[in-house]
């Protein structure tokens, strides 16, 4: 009995030193600083008055990022970005109020990845964002098969957001209304996508996106001027932009990437084909090189040519012949509405062939990368 006792102990005294390998640990954390300052003056709102107006633009923001593992098939990764914006050619257009001129906004993004076997993952997301007068919650999920010993892979997503706001507008003496009310706005993406490695140095990437957006759509601090003189120096009035009540967008994107091992060298060319229902269209086309100097070290460079079309209900000068009062309107070329900002968190070492090009329409159209 003893011997037997003993040998039990032992054995569950091992167990639990097996357990505490395998549970919840950290393996990954970063802080990162990044600062982005513009100068210049251009035309990006045109909605004048006046000539090019100044195109200041900066941007500071810390990161955080932590990864860690819960057991053999579960990984969480956490990022929290903040992001404090100070833009003067946002502001161009926000004759009202301002509110656009400094703006402070931060995010917590959860990722938990399961692998359900080998060759199949489940990857959920979801969080919230906050920023002034503006929050937002998002969730989705993705599934991840791979095929032909890992060389090929096929990935599906479905995401979804729920924003509400404080509309900003032209109410008298107050750039909130009296009530306080919220405004909505929802959204729901679906993508697919399909990555092939073509030989060890060799990897092409396809991919389909598809969204639509539901509620108040608009920019509610945004301004169209009404009755202007031809160099829309002098107008009337400015009224509140004025969107549609739903917005379908798909993409087409395609990702070329080539490492070439004897230089250390990795090139990058991607195409991304943006379409909706607002009658934009847009052609993106971006190369990418990466150059390592020394075993930890490289240089990069890219290029990146971008053509859009305006939306059909874009002016610079509303007229009283063409204005009614329930027509949609915006002074806005881009047709591009507020929304919680998605970001990427990339390893600062693109190994390889390492490709970071996404076909996901984010439900949230003013969508930046990090």
């Amino acid at each position: 009995m003893p011997l037997t006792l003993a040998l039990f102990c032992g054995n569950a005294h091992s167990d639990a030193e097996d357990s505490s390998k395998d549970g919840v640990r950290v393996e990954e954390a970063h802080i990162r600083f990044t600062y982005f300052d513009q100068k210049g003056f251009g035309y990006q709102s045109q909605a004048g008055p006046g000539p090019a107006g100044s195109e200041r633009l900066q941007v500071y923001e810390p990161m955080f990022y932590v990864r860690f593992r819960q057991n053999d098939k579960v990984e969480h990764t956490i990022t929290v970005p903040i992001d404090i914006i100070t833009s003067a050619s946002t502001d161009a257009i926000d004759a009202l109020t301002t509110a656009s001129r400094h703006n402070e906004a931060g995010t917590i993004m959860i990722d938990t990845r399961v692998k359900a076997t080998d060759d199949d993952t489940l990857k959920f997301t979801y969080g919230g964002h906050g920023e002034e007068w503006f929050a937002s919650v998002f969730g989705g999920v993705g599934y991840t098969r791979d095929l032909a010993q890992d060389n090929a892979t096929i990935t599906a997503r479905i995401d979804g957001s729920f924003d509400w706001f404080t509309p900003y507008g032209p109410w008298p003496r107050r750039i909130v209304p009296l009530t306080r009310k919220f405004d909505f706005r929802g959204g729901l993406s679906g993508s697919v996508e399909v990555s092939q490695i073509l030989s060890p140095t060799t990897l092409v990437k396809a991919g389909y996106g598809i969204a639509w957006q539901k509620g108040a759509l608009l920019t509610p601090w945004n301004s169209v001027p009404f009755l202007c003189n031809p160099d829309v120096t002098e107008c009337f009035a400015r009224l509140q932009e004025q969107f549609p009540g739903t917005r379908l967008k798909q993409t087409v994107s395609g990702l070329l990437a080539q490492h070439i091992p004897r230089t250390s060298t990795t090139v990058r060319l991607s195409y991304r084909f943006f379409a909706d229902d607002y009658d934009v269209r847009a052609h993106t086309l971006l190369g990418e090189i990466y150059q390592y100097v020394t075993e930890r070290a490289y240089i990069s460079a890219h290029y990146r040519a971008h053509r859009q079309t305006a939306v059909y209900f874009w002016t610079t000068n509303l007229g009283l012949a063409d204005f009614d009062p329930g027509a949609p309107r915006t002074s806005d070329s881009s047709g591009l509405t507020n929304g919680a900002p998605r970001f990427c968190f990339t390893s600062p070492r693109p190994a390889g062939l390492v490709s970071t090009t996404s076909t996901s329409i984010s439900t949230d159209t003013r969508a930046r990368t990090i």
